[in-house]
């Protein structure tokens, strides 16, 4: 990622402070970054840096100040400020902001492929697709809602089922990759809330393969699944699992779910679980991480 302030005397002193913090200088690059901000008071990535910098020296109180600066220039949080802030003990995170989402996976999308599949050994399509397939043979789908659709993974893995298949991102280029493969019928630039509100029991199948773990508190998004689906229709989803209380927040800035929490939102938002697996769909450092796949049904 390249920040710019559009000042060339700030961003040459942002570049030394950069170049000073890889060398392991902090006093001299937290100085330089206070003398960059003097010029450019207003530079959000650069009062999201600073904030970064202070956390990494120890310094939380002076963080916590610099971090609260940053969101008051840019409330929408597009760097995850909030995110920062949980970790240094403040409030916990119920979801990270849209914003920051679609920024990070905008900047994501052009290796996002090859660096989700060959590199984290990604496979959580084929894994809902099989489970599809293994406990609804013979199904198609009149109309398929994949939210989080990204590049088309998931998309691809499922388009033989689906008659009308409509993919839903937040980020605008991953829509145009998804786009470029000609998977979708219908391609949507928008949150998951709004997409679902938009398809008041219209679809028959919901998919949603890691992308909630982006979600802390999943009932909002049960609820809102549970009144576009069609009597009988389908949600399947993956998650992380965790063995804590309900959700956290982990330094890989994506959440975990306890099981029990989970089962119980399917429930509550008026959903019946057909199926519950503990698998894994991607890597961290070659070591699988734990995960769960969950399709539910909406009463017929």
């Amino acid at each position: 990622m390249t920040l710019t302030s559009g000042n060339p005397t700030a961003d040459r002193r942002f570049e030394i402070a950069m170049q000073l913090r890889e060398r392991g200088d902090e006093q001299a690059a937290l100085e330089l970054m206070g003398q960059t901000l003097e010029l450019v008071p207003a530079w959000p990535e650069g009062r999201f840096v600073l904030a970064e910098m202070l956390a990494a020296a120890g310094q939380s109180q002076a963080a916590t100040v610099a971090f609260e600066a940053y969101l008051a220039i840019d409330p929408g949080d597009s760097m995850g400020a909030a995110a920062k802030l949980a970790a240094l003990g403040l409030a916990p995170v119920r979801s990270l902001s849209p914003a920051y989402v679609e920024r990070l996976f905008d900047q994501y999308a052009k290796r996002f492929d090859k660096a989700l599949v060959e590199g984290l050994k990604y496979n959580a399509p084929k894994q809902i697709r099989d489970a599809l397939s293994a406990h609804f043979p013979g199904r198609r789908f009149a109309r398929c809602l994949d939210l989080g659709c990204g590049t088309g993974l998931m998309g691809a893995a499922i388009r033989d089922l689906v008659t009308t298949l409509v993919g839903v991102d937040l980020s605008a280029g991953m829509l145009a990759e998804a786009k470029s493969k000609n998977i979708y019928d219908e391609l949507a630039h928008s949150s998951l809330q709004e997409a679902l509100t938009r398809e008041r029991v219209s679809v028959d199948l919901i998919l949603a393969a890691d992308v909630l773990v982006y979600v802390g508190d999943l009932a909002p998004v049960m609820m809102a699944v549970a009144t576009a689906l069609q009597p009988g229709g389908l949600l399947a989803f993956t998650l992380q699992v965790s063995t804590e209380a309900e959700f956290r927040l982990g330094a890989d800035q994506r959440f975990s779910h306890n099981e029990g929490y989970v089962t119980d939102g399917v429930s509550a938002a008026g959903l019946n679980l057909m199926t519950l697996t503990h698998s894994s769909f991607r890597q961290e450092r070659k070591i699988d991480v734990p995960g769960l796949l969950i399709v539910a049904a909406i009463s017929a």
